[in-house]
């Protein structure tokens, strides 16, 4: 029986024009409410974000937003794990030694030192501020990312992994390099919300495409990832499905549902 729905956003549930069928997925989500199953919205982008995109509903889901660092039922945020002061440490220095544009995402806010890049990063952060350094922020961190050329990612992945074994590195996209607590990934936020809500993880359904999503395709009963996901979310998917663009994950919540 399933009793939890988990999705991510970007390459899974959104076309590649950040939208979504909507009409489809209220009729599927008045199904869930009706049996009880949680719809969870699991993705590495910012909370203030992902819960604009369902401004209809949002009150009734539950968010897992920066890799699992976040877990929120609705406006109330219910679960956060911070970056140490140590690791967050490391990482700003590792901004410094690769020279990549980089983000770093907080309770507040994400921080940004480039002006430029700052309306593109609205398609994934509704709150962005523009700060003089990463040194001095007040806010709780939870995670940095890199925003990485395509074809340097898998090289620079590998080579952070093998340099700093005590952090956490996965791919966001197939441009970008999110560091974090080692081990924080969407299953930690997965595991949050097993023991609250008293679901075991066999009775979860979850659709990814990127290394981010790997622990999470991992962590439950049925996983999915989409025809244009990462191999590395491919290999941890029990199933392949079609594209974002063709709305393959809400057509296969219907299936799923009837």
């Amino acid at each position: 029986m399933i009793k939890l729905i988990a999705t991510d956003m970007d390459g899974t549930w959104l076309t590649d024009a950040k939208t979504y069928d909507v009409d489809l997925f209220l009729r599927e989500f008045k199904i869930m409410q009706e049996r009880n199953i949680k719809f969870v919205v699991a993705s590495g982008n910012q909370y203030e974000n992902l819960i604009t995109r369902f401004s209809e509903v949002a009150n009734q889901i539950y968010f897992v937003a920066e890799n699992g660092a976040l877990v929120a039922k609705g406006k109330q945020v219910i679960h956060t794990d911070s970056l140490s002061d140590n690791d967050l440490r490391t990482i700003l220095q590792i901004t410094h030694q690769y020279k990549e544009k980089a983000v770093v995402s907080g309770l507040l806010s994400a921080y940004v030192l480039d002006p430029e890049s700052i309306e593109e990063l609205r398609k994934y952060y509704h709150k962005i501020t523009l700060v003089p350094d990463f040194e001095h922020l007040e806010d709780q961190v939870f995670k940095v990312t890199f925003d990485v050329a395509e074809a340097k990612m898998p090289q620079m992945l590998a080579e952070l992994k093998r340099n700093y074994p005590n952090l956490g590195f996965v791919s966001g996209s197939a441009g970008s390099i999110d560091m974090s607590t080692k081990g924080m990934n969407k299953a930690v936020g997965l595991q949050y919300l097993s023991k609250k809500l008293g679901i075991n993880p066999r009775e979860m359904v979850a659709f990814g495409d990127s290394g981010n999503d790997v622990g999470m395709l991992k962590y439950v009963g049925r996983s999915y990832a989409t025809g244009t996901a990462l191999p590395s979310a491919k290999s941890a998917a029990n199933r392949i499905i079609g594209s974002s663009n063709d709305s393959a994950v809400q057509k296969e919540i219907w299936h799923l549902l009837n």
